[in-house]
């Protein structure tokens, strides 16, 4: 048996963190005598793991093996070229408690093989030669490059933040969002560790001689939720680096994300951001979600590059992301990166898996609402990659089985397909072709009543690196549309389209400058169109006439310049700015009002009411009207306290140009997306942050605190009326918000139990004082221009998520989520007038919602060729309320009652998965 099968056989069968070591890249040599390291049997190398005691029994058995045996005693690791003379040579060995430096000479004496020791403990097996006199020769001093992709060892698909670490973890890198990694090292033999999300640690050593590509691969941590026992080391840290200046970043551990309580039986990487600390749901009817305080339309939701305006199917309650077509989930939620723009709050980046590189793979997936299936595998000649993912929902399918022919012949049901295409074109370059389409329909032919809405998004990316510079060209496509047809009449009827079209042309590059000093630029330019609504009579009506409400033309471009650098390895800080600007092109109607205030403040009845219309002015022509710009720097900047923990702090100006026409906090499918215009301005956020980042073997623990301001933030007047509405600058308030909180996470990602706690404490505020020019007066606005609580705020906050290993084929999982009730307006007194009911409302927001609180828990059982997963969702049937209303009551108008919208109780779902 070779080296390599008997270490992957022990690394199999135990589980352990040892399991890091993988084989050497094809270009990475050891060389005989490195001078960083020295002989094991010299006397500086008795010190460390290297004197823990060990015992041996062996007869007769490969060298290889009785240093596995040794070395796992000891908890060391040791890389070997798998080429060395003597790895099969056959050892007979018997010690009782010697020092496993001792039991490692034994092993190796009289056979043409070392053992050498690094500075930081690492063990190398080398060829046994005389030492070298000579001195180090300019090339060990010269500097190199070393580059390539981190991959899965088993679909040769690409792992995005990785983070490496180089000689004692004195560089430290991550790669970027399409797997690659730089590093600039001196000549000579290099330790080299990687960790990723859900893979296993990588320890390898290299000998760079000359400037090197080369991919690095990881094995995927399948006995994570399996083996019955897996022990941590020091070595196997939590995914996210502490020594890294990465701020209020999270990414979602998806292997864990499939193993926690399904919605309907459907896994859905967007409600799973919800349970992390900053991220607040709207309600359990919505996949819509607000970070830090920030309304649903400050998220900026990436799908491979590509913008996605409207994530949800079957009106919110899934997003349209496929967990089995994800591959990586980043959510930004402070110090964003300057590459990124146009939303205050947060970034959402999703990557969709590249496809299996190396074999034909697939698996189908049977639930209670929808089924779904992906096949993946290598293009000809192994070029590259395919991967093809298509998810339905059936409900039509039972309708069809009714009786009354009224209900046989509706139709409810959603699908999405994902494909990706990726060509590889030399060591680092590849061309990507990646595309989605969904769509959701509702219809009821008996009442001439069809409703449907779908995204598409198409993305055509070039990667390639040009030694230490790595070059990105991208041109995305995103469209949204909805499509609503209605009967009013027997033959009057009428279809409704509206919808987002956005075309954009992005390059990043990135440039590492030294081994401490990396830059970052590029730019942007995004063609907007917006179509509000275009109603078209069908059939011989009279009720309805042909409306069209016109387009709105946006252009929007941005440059950013970034730079990170390394201050010894204590301080690391990241800055950049992003100059971003915005505007209004024609064809377009412009309005003025009285005053030039569209919306004005009555004193008398304390509220705002729609200007006077002067007149309008149509304008031709695609020429520039209105225009928006300005800069958004970015910094942060860490520094290290311990080897696992350091402080924290990031400052991040944003800016928002477009917002999303609800007004209601959880949006519909039906609500359009505003340019900023002549009276619309667009809002600017700021945004402080300082926090603790701490790890100790599988256990991260994570501390921020944050303080955020914004300026322009948009609210309705009341009884808006935003349906088909030409002139909506006539309706919007523009005001002032601030949020701050305390988030608190702890996550342990390895072992029998694994998961995470997330804590929120937060307030959000707003305030919409009278404008001078809507007629301001003393204590005029709403709720008297004062500051008062925003309709995503949540005091407390709080999520619970575990997965268990119960059994080497069972696991359970389990989610609680306890927060505060959402803020709501109700009724504070009432009048009769001519035998009515008339309810006078308090102050806005000025109530709240019950407690919301659930537990939801799954089990799953691995299969020979698939899975078997149970749920059940919210396990004590609590009746979690999503909004209250007081109505009279039907025997008594004279009584008033209050009623409670509630959207699920207990909740069971089954799903299988099949794999092929």
């Amino acid at each position: 048996m070779t080296f390599r099968m008997a270490l992957t056989l022990w690394l199999l069968a135990t589980g352990s963190p040892l399991a890091a070591q993988s084989p050497l890249p094809s270009r990475a040599v050891i060389p005989s005598t490195p001078s960083a390291f020295v002989a094991l049997d010299s006397g500086s190398t008795a010190r460390g793991a290297l004197i823990t005691p060990v015992t041996v029994n062996v007869q007769d058995r490969p060298l290889a093996q009785v240093l596995d045996d040794i070395t796992r005693q000891a908890r060391v690791s040791y890389v070997a070229d798998r080429a060395l003379p003597g790895l099969d040579r056959r050892v007979t060995l018997a010690v009782t408690q010697l020092s496993a430096r001792e039991a490692l000479l034994h092993v190796v004496a009289g056979s043409p093989l070392q053992i050498l020791v690094g500075p930081t403990g690492q063990l190398v097996l080398a060829r046994r030669t005389k030492p070298s006199t000579a001195p180090d020769t300019p090339a060990r001093r010269e500097t190199l490059r070393l580059s390539g992709f981190i991959r899965s060892v088993s679909s040769n698909e690409v792992i995005r933040h990785a983070v490496l670490l180089v000689d004692d973890e004195a560089t430290r890198r991550e790669s970027n969002e399409e797997g690659f990694y730089v590093l600039l090292l001196e000549g000579g033999l290099h330790r080299v560790r990687v960790r990723a999300i859900g893979f296993a640690p990588m320890d390898t050593t290299i000998n760079l001689i000359s400037a090197t590509t080369t991919d690095l691969v990881l094995r995927p941590r399948t006995v994570v939720l399996s083996a019955m026992r897996v022990q941590a080391t020091k070595a196997e840290r939590g995914d996210l680096d502490s020594r890294l200046p990465d701020m209020s970043v999270t990414r979602l551990d998806l292997a864990i994300a499939k193993r926690i309580p399904p919605l309907l039986g459907e896994v859905d990487p967007l409600r799973t951001l919800t349970l992390l600390p900053g991220v607040a749901t709207t309600s359990d009817a919505s996949t819509a979600f607000s970070v830090r305080g920030g309304s649903v339309d400050q998220n900026l939701i990436l799908l491979d590059e590509s913008t996605i305006y409207n994530p949800s199917h079957i009106l919110g309650f899934l997003s349209t992301f496929n967990a089995d077509a994800v591959d990586d989930v980043t959510l930004y939620k402070g110090a964003i990166p300057a590459k990124y723009g146009g939303r205050l709050s947060s970034v959402v980046d999703v990557r969709q898996r590249e496809g299996n590189a190396r074999e034909f793979a697939g698996n189908a997936s049977i639930g209670l609402l929808a089924s779904r299936a992906i096949v993946e595998g290598p293009l000809p000649f192994h070029r590259g990659s395919y991967m093809v993912a298509g998810r339905r929902s059936y409900a039509d399918a039972f309708l069809r089985l009714a009786n009354d022919s009224t209900i046989k012949d509706n139709a409810a049901y959603f699908y999405d397909v994902n494909a990706k295409v990726n060509i590889r074109i030399g060591m680092t370059g590849s061309v990507m072709l990646s595309t989605y389409t969904g769509r959701d329909k509702f219809t009821q032919p008996s009442e001439s009543f069809a409703v449907g809405w779908g995204n598409r998004s198409t993305t055509l990316r070039w990667n390639q690196a040009f030694g230490r510079l790595f070059s990105k060209i991208a041109s995305t496509r995103s469209d949204y549309d909805y499509r609503l047809e209605f009967r009013l009449a027997p033959s009057d009827s009428a279809r409704w389209i509206a919808g987002i079209h956005s075309s954009n042309l992005k390059i990043d590059e990135t440039l590492r400058l030294t081994d401490h000093q990396t830059l970052e630029f590029g730019g942007e330019i995004i063609d907007h169109v917006f179509r509000p609504g275009d109603v078209t009579p069908r059939g011989d009506t009279t009720l309805i006439r042909r409306r069209t409400i016109e387009p709105r033309y946006a252009l929007a471009s941005a440059l950013y310049l970034g730079h990170e650098i390394e201050h010894g390895t204590r301080i690391g800080i990241r800055y950049g700015v992003r100059y971003a600007a915005f505007s209004r092109n024609g064809p377009m109607t412009r309005y003025r009002y009285t005053n030039n205030a569209p919306v004005t403040y009555n004193g008398a009845l304390g509220r705002y009411e729609p200007g006077t219309l002067l007149d309008s002015v149509r304008i031709t022509g695609s020429r520039s009207q209105f225009r928006y710009d300005g800069f958004e720097p970015r910094a942060s900047i860490r520094f290290t306290l311990t080897e696992g923990s350091s402080l924290k702090a990031s400052y991040a100006r944003t800016q928002q140009f477009l917002q999303l026409v609800s007004n209601t906090n959880s949006p519909t499918p039906l609500d359009v997306w505003e340019p900023a215009g002549e009276f619309i301005q667009p809002q600017q956020g700021n945004q402080y942050a300082l926090g603790y980042s701490s790890r100790r073997g599988a256990y991260e623990f994570t501390a921020e605190t944050y303080y955020k301001t914004a300026a322009h933030v948009v609210d309705y007047i009341d009884g808006a009326d935003v349906v088909l509405n030409p002139r909506l600058e006539t309706l919007l308030v523009q005001g002032e918000g601030r949020a701050y909180g305390l988030e608190l996470f702890l996550r342990r990602s390895s072992g029998r139990v694994s998961g995470w706690a997330s804590y929120t404490l937060a307030r959000a505020e707003q305030r919409f004082p009278v404008p001078p020019r809507a007629g301001a007066t003393s204590g005029g606005g709403v709720n008297g221009g004062e500051w008062y609580v925003s309709p995503f705020d949540k005091t407390h906050n709080l999520s619970l998520v575990g997965v268990y290993a119960w059994r080497p084929k069972w696991t359970v999982g389990s989610t609680f989520i306890f927060a505060t009730g959402l803020p709501t307006t109700l009724p504070q007194s009432r009048y009769v007038i001519d035998g009515f009911l008339i309810a006078e409302y308090g102050s806005r927001n000025g109530e709240r919602l019950p407690n919301y609180h659930r537990l939801d828990v799954s089990l799953t059982r691995s299969l020979r060729r698939g899975e078997l997963q149970f749920g059940l969702l919210n396990v004590y049937n609590r009746f979690n309320a999503q909004s209250l209303r007081v109505r009279q009551q039907e025997k008594n108008a004279m009584v008033a009652e209050a009623v409670q919208t509630s959207i699920f109780g207990i909740v069971p779902s089954i799903n299988y998965v099949f794999k092929f």
